[in-house]
């Protein structure tokens, strides 16, 4: 019997910086579905840190949309965004040599494109989608204005994003957002060339049937966790559980400024002696757009109590873990099915997380974590306060994450959605 071949498609082919949890989870998908006897084809951009591979002669000029640009380069760049013909052209190459059966797409916009789209269908190669984001539905992926949640866009309204400033606090740059995800949708790409939607989170689900998906082509499929390299085992036992934790990517829709505010409020009010609780440190892990703005936010509101710690590899982080009494996710966004929270759930370290988009599905309310306000210092200090209290609920959050989120159970649902498109 021919072995079964698995094109992966995803801008980024590794799990360094920009990369975040998708790249973490495509890397694991790979090695699980190798072992499970398939041949892995993979299609990226051609960055610094992307992975060798037979196939990497087929991967496409990196292009870096982090900020945006004016002057030489520009306008080509703005226009692969809308329509790479590079990426058409070297996948419809890859396809002709490699023949796969199945395809299944993760992050393509910006760097790719849906230009890759129309190809997979002319090969007739069945195409599976993961949706880690919003980005179909919004230009600026994060459904924020202004720093509050906005749903403006919907409808077709998308000249919203232009007049918010959405993306990058550019006019142009939204334009130009706006325009890709207009003609995205005039044309039908997604909706008409993916034979399904896997969706990490029962809210990301609903909101894109919200917003005019069919629920027929939306399918949940849960994030999953390695539930061996997320051990309670593989923590230190012999530290002090003297603080809390906060990992991940530090920018504006994660909440810092406001869990910031909440710490100085503990620390104030234990002062003063209307808190009994002594605050717990705040330890912050991470990098990203805003940690300078946070170095400075911590220095400006005098905290004594707070640790930045910059990113972590993976001894670090589980050192980090080994001193948090809980975690804490205090998003204000639409999170989706967040990496970090599996690996703190996994380790046995509860999760403190805010009452939006997938997380609450993630959370026992009181069992193994806290669901907290978004954008609330006085809820959120409660609920830090609260967790403090919390009894056996290192058993629990491990519990959940042996019976929500196992690797091995999340690929083989993922192999038998594959199979079904393989019977088409």
């Amino acid at each position: 019997m021919a072995r079964r071949k698995i094109l992966l498609i995803n801008k980024f082919y590794h799990d360094k910086g920009p990369a975040g949890g998708v790249g973490r989870y495509l890397v694991q998908e790979e090695e699980d579905l190798l072992r499970a006897g398939w041949d892995v084809i993979p299609f990226a951009m051609a960055d610094q840190d992307a992975r060798p591979s037979p196939w990497d002669r087929y991967f496409v000029r990196a292009r870096d949309y982090s900020s945006a640009r004016y002057g030489g380069g520009a306008i080509g760049d703005a226009l692969s965004l809308i329509w790479n013909r590079e990426a058409a052209r070297n996948l419809d190459a890859l396809l002709t040599e490699t023949r796969p059966d199945v395809a299944h797409l993760h992050n393509i916009y910006h760097h790719l494109s849906p230009s890759i789209l129309p190809v997979l269908r002319r090969h007739r190669v069945p195409v599976v989608m993961t949706l880690h984001d919003l980005r179909l539905l919004c230009p600026a992926i994060h459904m924020l204005r202004d720093g509050e949640i906005c749903e403006r866009c919907k409808g077709g309204r998308l000249h919203q994003a232009v007049l918010g400033k959405c993306v990058k606090e550019s006019r142009a740059a939204s334009l130009l957002a706006a325009v890709e995800t207009g003609h995205q949708r005039w044309r039908g790409l997604y909706r008409n060339h993916v034979k399904v939607f896997l969706c990490p989170s029962r809210f990301i689900r609903d909101k894109y049937i919200q917003w005019g998906f069919p629920a027929a082509q939306l399918e949940h499929l849960p994030n999953f966790v390695d539930l061996e390299e997320w051990h309670p085992g593989h923590l230190d036992a012999g530290v002090p559980r003297d603080s809390y934790l906060y990992f991940g990517r530090i920018s504006r829709e994660k909440g810092l400024r406001t869990l910031l505010d909440a710490q100085a409020m503990w620390e104030k009010s234990h002062a003063e002696g209307a808190v009994a609780e002594a605050p717990l440190r705040l330890r912050i892990a991470g990098s990203g757009p805003c940690a300078d703005n946070l170095k400075a936010r911590v220095a400006l509101l005098k905290l004594k109590t707070v640790d930045l710690l910059g990113p972590l590899d993976q001894a670090g982080l589980r050192a980090a873990l080994s001193r948090a009494r809980f975690t804490v996710l205090p998003s204000e966004c639409y999170e989706n099915g967040p990496m970090a929270a599996l690996e703190s759930l996994a380790s046995g370290v509860p999760l403190v997380g805010t009452d939006l988009g997938g997380v609450p599905e993630m959370i026992q309310d009181g069992i193994n974590g806290i669901i907290i306000p978004n954008r609330d210092p006085d809820g959120i200090l409660a609920g830090l306060i609260k967790a403090t209290t919390l009894g056996n609920a290192a058993a629990a959050a491990r519990h959940w994450a042996e019976t929500a989120a196992a690797r091995t159970r999340h690929m083989t649902h993922l192999q038998d959605i594959f199979a079904r498109y393989l019977a088409d």
